[in-house]
């Protein structure tokens, strides 16, 4: 089978994410390119910083505040999110809105989260993870409320594949495990906001140990971004009233499955024998 090329994207989703929290002489710049993308990929430095009104070192900063490897990769990614973004958006409901209106809100909101986090997703990032997780005496998950359910996920995956790991919403037992954790362990944190502070107080202990912290949480400049040394990021379209995490979860879940799909084929010949070997035990109590 050929090899799929992945063109990276993610320039759109992360000015979105990003332009209410960007100094105003960087906001301007995201603007425009939010309004006139295709324009935008057509410009040098200067031009960009000529028709915003902006100074080309704001331009600079503002795709190194991004987190992009230059100009020229910057414009790739906004070129590929124009070829493969949806053109149908997430509509609001409102309190009258039909069963028909809920599904397909339900589904464009789904898949434009999938999509966006997908495209947020590095590579690199992907790997350096695997890495740690595969070299590490031992694992440790975190989230709190809806995040616990994607961390639980994560651990019980881990677990079927002969990875030692402990996982717990709950603090104290959370501090404890992350106590014992030692250089060349990972502490695998899950929190949509990354202000959760149980997830956060648990990650320092973790990371003064000197163990790799990993978090799955939302692009923006949080405490727990700025703890990581992965940031696995997630970009949800949420209804405006939320009643609970939707589309969040979804997004947390698929970078697990993606991390955990990357490692099995990183390392097969470890992780196909230790889940025969798990699916044989638990086979014959189905029915």
């Amino acid at each position: 089978m050929r090899d799929v090329l992945y063109m990276p994207g993610g320039g759109l989703v992360r000015l979105r994410e990003s332009v209410d929290s960007l100094p105003e002489s960087e906001a301007k710049i995201a603007r425009f390119i939010l309004d006139h993308p295709a324009e935008f990929i057509n410009t040098t430095v200067h031009e960009l910083a000529q028709v915003t009104g902006g100074s080309p070192a704001a331009v600079v900063r503002l795709w190194k505040s991004l987190g992009f490897d230059g100009f020229q990769d910057f414009k790739l990614r906004v070129a590929s999110d124009l070829q493969s973004i949806p053109t149908s958006k997430y509509v609001e409901l409102s309190e009258d809105s039909s069963f028909g209106t809920i599904l397909h809100s339900v589904e464009n909101s789904s898949i434009q989260s999938i999509q966006y986090t997908l495209r947020l997703l590095k590579e690199a990032d992907i790997q350096a993870t695997a890495e740690a997780l595969h070299g590490a005496r031992r694992i440790m998950t975190m989230g709190v409320g809806a995040s616990e359910v994607v961390a639980a996920d994560f651990a019980q995956k881990l677990t079927r594949v002969g990875f030692y790991v402990n996982h717990s919403c709950d603090f104290h037992k959370a501090a404890i495990f992350s106590a014992q954790l030692r250089t060349g362990d990972v502490f695998l944190a899950v929190s949509e906001s990354g202000t959760t502070s149980d997830v956060i107080e648990v990650a320092e202990i973790a990371k003064s140990n000197g163990s790799t912290v990993i978090a799955i949480t939302r692009f923006k400049d949080t405490p727990l971004s700025r703890l990581a040394d992965i940031n696995l990021y997630t970009s949800a379209v949420e209804p405006q009233i939320r009643v609970a995490a939707t589309a969040s979860r979804i997004c947390a879940l698929i970078i697990i499955d993606t991390l955990f799909i990357y490692l099995a084929n990183r390392y097969r010949d470890d992780v196909y024998a230790s889940l025969e070997a798990t699916r044989n035990v638990i086979q014959g109590h189905k029915l």
